[in-house]
């Protein structure tokens, strides 16, 4: 030690006086700054910090990134919850909230007229302006019977107007209370898409390269020999107007499987994933944990029935009856969604205005096997030992043809369905179709005696689109054909009413004639398990509307961290 001392002491007389100071000026400043950082690790507190990649895996692809073209595709729900803003949004408790705009809209006393105040200063990823004509040109282009746009129904009767470069005016033919969820879609540049041809519109590049508002914008695509997309990077967009976002950069890749999914994490080629089958176990590595999130949706999984395509059988109430009282629903719930969902009894959800508390104790939500064989047989279908099935006077056999996607929860469903129905003597046919040709060549066309889905009621219980007899055509949601003028008028009645008890009644009402004529068997509240890593922060999940709702926050979320003094 002693040899070493000399050995500096002897360096140190050779500096000059101007090198002596420059070194203790260094010297100082490293420990400075070492003192600094131990200060701070001990008295500081760790805030969020610019950078990091997110990389989570989808099952599925995107094909149009386009909030006009609601289609039952997630990958694309998803990546237009990112990429574009409404001009109203729903918060983590499922209340309106602005988003593009100033504020709430101001309504008049009529309730017929919505005054929109839009931000200042909000620009496309492009560099251009938002403005009032994007909102304008958005609504209209959904109005516009060319375009097909699945949401033009809620936009009927509605006119559109522009009063300045940041105000828009939007009157409805009735007051409804239900009106300003519409104002969540996202708004498209108008200076993008006011060329594309209605013939185009879902061919447009635009739908695969979107440019929108929101705090991530496309920054590359790579697609596999075949011309399939594997990953779409996202990178975080400095002008958005809630703020620059933590991430750098967040990247989808995309997976044909659930089994391709959950390999794709265990090679540590994803860090998070949306939904598993239930019924199975992800291999959490201890070195990359996963949080898993269980978010509850307003969302049912139910039995459609389809009189029409099946009168012999599904014209008889006892048969739909009997068809309901054969579910286990509780045998479902466990098996199927591991006791994650709850039992579904009816079209309005528990916890949401109007909900019927005496629903549940309804005839046809009762489990009872046996007396689901006798309502058959008193409608004169009588067992035939032979084969074990029931036959009619005539000798035709009780046949149901029960059509459902290739999601694993509906098929898992489907086959629990065909057991508990055959139990009772009823022969089911299972069409299990991929999600574009149940949607195009069963749903679309009504073309199905029974129909497995699952639909989303959304924030606000108003079962309007999916119960009123006008929505029995596409692009209605009416999937059971459901027709009632008494159902109807309440439902008219309730949507014009903006005073929530007066709603409640109705749909109560409503309720208790749905119950008597069976269109429908509910079966779950669906949920959605997210999984993503420890690591990630500041990714915040209450309630959500629908399961792209995750990403509400997502400019909030971030991976690195510093550590700052307060």
């Amino acid at each position: 030690m002693l040899s070493l001392l000399l050995r500096i002491k002897k360096i140190w007389e050779t500096f000059s006086g101007v090198e002596k100071k420059l070194l203790l000026f260094f010297i100082g400043f490293i420990l400075l700054n070492v003192g600094a950082a131990i200060w701070l690790r001990h008295t500081g507190t760790e805030a969020p910090a610019y950078g990091g990649q997110y990389v989570e895996g989808l099952e599925g692809q995107p094909g149009h990134i386009n909030p006009l073209l609601a289609s039952p595709n997630a990958v694309d729900a998803d990546l237009a919850r990112i990429i574009f803003n409404g001009v109203l949004k729903f918060d983590s408790q499922q209340q309106l909230v602005p988003d593009l705009a100033t504020g709430l809209p101001n309504m008049s006393s009529s309730g017929k007229e919505y005054t929109i105040k839009l931000r200042d200063k909000i620009y496309w990823h492009d560099g251009a302006q938002l403005t009032a004509d994007d909102v304008v040109f958005t609504y209209q282009l959904i109005q516009n019977a060319d375009f097909s746009s699945p949401l033009r129904f809620s936009w009927n009767r509605v006119t559109v107007e522009k009063i300045d470069n940041l105000t828009v005016k939007v009157t409805t033919r009735e007051s409804s209370s239900t009106f300003l969820a519409n104002l969540t879609v996202g708004i498209l540049p108008k200076h993008l898409w006011e060329n594309i041809p209605a013939t185009s519109f879902a061919l447009s590049k635009l739908n695969l390269e979107p440019v929108g508002t929101g705090p991530f914008q496309i920054k590359s695509i790579k697609r596999g020999g075949n011309g399939e997309i594997r990953s779409m990077s996202l990178q975080s967009y400095n002008r958005y107007f809630a703020g620059r976002p933590y991430l750098k950069t967040l990247t989808f890749n995309f997976y044909q499987s659930t089994d391709q999914l959950i390999s794709a994490y265990q090679s540590r080629e994803i860090m998070g994933l949306g939904y598993i089958p239930f019924d199975r176990n992800l291999f959490l590595d201890p070195k990359n944990k996963l949080q898993k999130v269980v978010l509850p949706l307003p969302q049912y999984q139910a039995v459609f029935f389809n009189r029409a395509k099946n009168p012999a059988a599904l014209g008889d109430i006892n048969v739909r009856l009997a068809l309901a009282k054969s579910v286990d629903k509780k045998k479902i719930t466990d098996d199927v969604f591991a006791g994650l969902a709850g039992e579904a009894y009816g079209p309005i959800l528990p916890g949401m205005l109007g909900y019927h508390e005496q629903i549940p104790g309804a005839d046809m939500n009762i489990y009872d096997a046996e007396k689901a064989k006798a309502l058959l047989e008193k409608s004169n279908w009588i067992i035939d030992p032979g084969i074990g099935f029931r036959k009619d006077k005539q000798g035709r056999i009780l046949t149901v043809e029960l059509a459902t996607n290739t999601f694993t929860p509906n098929v898992r469903v489907a086959e629990q369905l065909k057991q508990m129905w055959e139990a009772i003597g009823v022969q089911v046919v299972l069409r299990i179709e991929t999600v574009a040709d149940l949607e195009q060549n069963f749903i679309r066309p009504r073309n199905y005696e029974l129909l497995l889905f699952s639909e989303n009621v959304g924030a606000d219980p108003d079962p309007f689109s999916f119960w009123h007899s006008s929505q029995v055509r596409d692009p209605g949601s009416n999937f059971a054909m459901y027709s009632n003028k008494t159902a109807d008028k309440l439902l008219v009645d309730a949507r014009a009413n903006i005073l929530p008890a007066d709603r409640a009644a109705k749909y109560r009402q409503f309720q208790e004639i749905f119950v008597g004529d069976v269109p429908a068997i509910f079966l779950d509240r669906n949920v959605y398990v997210y999984y993503i890593p420890t690591s990630l922060k500041g990714a915040t999940f209450n309630s959500v509307v629908t399961t792209s709702e995750r990403f509400a926050n997502v400019n909030q979320w971030y991976l690195a961290t510093k550590r700052i003094h307060k």
